[in-house]
This record gives structure tokens, sequence and C-alpha cells, in this order.
């Protein structure tokens, strides 16, 4: 989030809202106001990305006619704006909509567009070789130590108001003022010389549902890349650990093994970030910068729905304008967009992309 003013606005729907009443935008929709003229929400480009100038002559071939000069088309580095001021707008459950200020458009500086993109956890795969070392032999029992390196920062593994078990809660005997922190778990391994056998799996997921901390962390399945091999998976975002494995059976005579680390990725517009983000701005401004706060706030974002995400950043004449931050500061207002089966908008879908002058699932940034 921002430095600054952060505000979230979630449409439900690719299609940015279309007319001309301020309070008259549908639910679960977002809309852009203009204020030139006759105010209206626009849906359609709000830039140019191109200017078009002149080219070379050519003879039309009409008897009499003059030549006719042809108009190339060039991208501009700064795409030119279309409108001098906006506002960013959310249909609210129920009262007013939901409303960034009005924005100056000269005072953007930056759009970026972030397409969706899957979060997957880290994890640690187990291969023949971690398990078939010198002397093993099949009932040998494994220490399975689970180093964590760093804990979650999304809201949702802490705080689950609304419990939509995203994830459940991150476990607050994980943490370690010693920046990280070992958990210990013996498995009896059936047989050591291949690692994804039916019994190595269940005896390795039953040793984690017995322990309380790890049970919550993590999930041990085949892995989905190689068939031969087993992974441990954390389930919450921004968990990265270690796993060493040891034969204590063996343990004179061998030395502990390290997983192999298969890095993960936080993604962008999950479930969990959308509705954390929106949350989160919730607890420091309200809602979303209202001027009451209701007694109950409605939590727009939807589990599971997978949203595309469009970050204006916009300068403020601080302490005179909006913000609470000092002067030099950047102001955000992210739109989340998906399509209206909560799947991630496909190129051609929606208004989005006309209006912002993207390719969805392409990510692009514009840079004023």
């Amino acid at each position: 989030m921002g430095t600054n003013l952060s505000q979230v606005f979630i449409s439900n729907t690719d299609v940015l809202e279309s007319g001309s009443t301020f309070g008259d935008i549908a639910a679960n929709e977002v809309g852009i106001w203009k204020l030139d003229g006759t105010p209206a929400y626009v849906n359609s480009k709000l830039y140019e990305l191109t200017v078009a100038s002149a080219g070379a002559v050519v003879n039309t071939g009409d008897a009499g006619a003059a030549d006719d000069p042809v108009l190339s088309q060039t991208t501009v580095a700064n795409p030119l704006w279309l409108y001098n001021n906006l506002q960013f707008v959310q249909k609210a459950s129920a009262g007013n909509p939901l409303a960034s200020p009005i924005i100056n458009t000269r005072n953007i500086r930056r759009i970026t567009y972030d397409p969706f993109q899957a979060f997957v956890g880290h994890g640690a795969t187990i291969a023949d070789a971690t398990l078939n070392v010198t002397g093993a032999a099949d009932g040998d029992e494994y220490d399975f130590k689970f180093i964590i390196r760093t804990t979650p920062t999304d809201y949702l593994s802490f705080y689950d108001q609304d419990g939509l078990a995203i994830f459940g809660d991150f476990p607050l005997a994980a943490f370690n003022t010693t920046n990280h922190k070992a958990i210990n778990m013996t498995v009896k391994i059936a047989d050591v010389d291949d690692a994804d056998a039916a019994g190595n799996l269940t005896a390795i997921q039953a040793g984690i549902a017995a322990n309380p901390i790890l049970k919550a962390m993590f999930t041990a399945a085949d892995d989905a890349t190689t068939a031969a091999n087993l992974r441990i998976t954390a389930n919450h975002p921004g968990v990265i650990f270690d796993l060493i494995i040891e034969n204590v059976t063996r343990e004179a005579t061998t030395d502990p093994v390290s997983a192999a680390a298969v890095p993960g990725t936080n993604g962008c517009g999950n479930d969990f970030q959308v509705i954390g983000e929106e949350m989160r701005c919730r607890s420091r401004y309200a809602q979303f910068n209202r001027m009451y706060i209701p007694q109950n706030m409605t939590t727009y974002g939807k589990k599971s729905f997978k949203y595309d995400k469009i970050t204006i950043e916009y300068e403020h004449n601080w302490p005179n304008s909006t913000g609470i931050a000092p002067a030099g500061a950047l102001n955000q207002v992210v739109l989340y967009n998906t399509d209206t089966d909560g799947t991630a908008p496909a190129s051609g879908e929606g208004t989005f992309e006309a209006a912002f002058g993207i390719t969805n699932a392409t990510a692009k940034r514009f840079i004023w």
C-alpha cells in the first residue's frame, strides 16, 4: 500500500460504470467520474497513447484532385490526458458511494496494471536421495526439522473477522525473537528408496497433523512437478522455511540432508490480498475515507475470486489537500476488478482495458 492516503475500490465485474448521476452506480461496480463539462461516468479511454503526425504525400490518382497526406501514429512517452479532473467511485452496499478525492490529472504520476497471478506457497522437495542415505533401511526413524525463516505479513493470516478461512490463523508459536524457529517432527519411513511411496506420504501427513503448529502451517502432497518426489508446502504467503531431514536410526553414520527449496510467489490479485488490503485501508481510513463510520462495514472482496490490479499514484497539495504524510509522498488509489464469474478478465473483456490503454493479462506501467 502507499505511504499516504491509500484507498482500495473493488469491482466484481470487469465493466466500468457509465451514467450521468453520481449516486446512480450499479452494485459491486466501480466508476470513473469526470468533472469536465457535464459530469458523467466515463468508460472509454482516459488518455491518448499515440499522436498523429503528417507523413509522406501521396497522389490520390484522381484527376485534378489534391494530393493527400498520410498520417502516421507515433506512441508518446507520456500519454496525453483527455480529462482534467477525475474521481474514482465504488458502489456501497448502502448509503453514499465510496469515493476518492477529486484528482487533477496533472498530479497523476504513475498508473500500473498488474494482472492476476496465483499465490504459490514456498516449498521443500523430498526426493529419493533425501531419504535413501547410506545404510538406510525400511522402517528407519527420521527427524524432520522445520526452520521457519520468515513469517507472514498479510492481514488475513492473523485476523479473519468474516470467517472466510482462506488460510486459517498463522500460529503465534511459530514466532521467535532470534529471527527463526526450529520445529521438529519424527516419522518412521516405510520405504526409504521411494520418497513418494503411499505409506511415506501418509506417515508424513500424519506427523504434521499431530503437531498443532505444523498442521496450521504446512501441507504434504505428491510433487506436481516431479512425480517421484514429495513436496511440503507452506500454507501462508510470506513464509520461507528450510527443511533438514536426518535418519536418526543411523545418525552415527549419516549426516542431515537439506530438502531442496522450491521458491513460491505471493502473486497478485488473490482473494487474501484484495480482502486484506480492503480491511487494512478500512482500519486506517474508516470506510474508504467516508465522512462517517458505519456501524457495520461490508467486505466487497470475494473469497476465491481472481482480480486484476490497477494502481493510480498521484501527488497532493500537502498540507492543504488530502493526506497524512509530508509533502512529496504520493496518494494511491487501487482498483481491483474481476470477471462476473470471479475469473481474471481475459484479453478483450470489459471496459477497463479501453479506459486505461492496457491489454488484460499483460502487465503495463505509464509514468508521467
